[in-house]
């Protein structure tokens, strides 16, 4: 399994290291292979995933559902 896909995502919310936290340990929840990095300054999160195992709605319904609200999605 590779990590075949880089979604970047802008999200309203964040203020600190807590909720980065609270994003990392949703997107875990999925039970996928990825890496997720959170900007809380720059209000982003970029998560390296297999897109064999779930795809951008999954991961965007996991930070909504903590609630963080996403206002643009980048995937590359």
């Amino acid at each position: 399994m590779a990590l075949d896909k880089k979604l970047t995502l802008k999200v309203n919310g964040m203020h600190c290291g807590g909720c980065a936290n609270k994003i990392k340990k949703s997107i875990d929840e999925l039970g996928i292979e990825q890496t997720t990095d959170v900007d809380v300054s720059g209000g982003e999160v970029v998560v390296k995933f297999d897109s064999a195992q779930a795809g951008v709605s999954d991961i965007k319904s996991k930070i909504t559902a903590v609630g963080f609200q996403v206002e643009g999605i980048s995937l590359e």
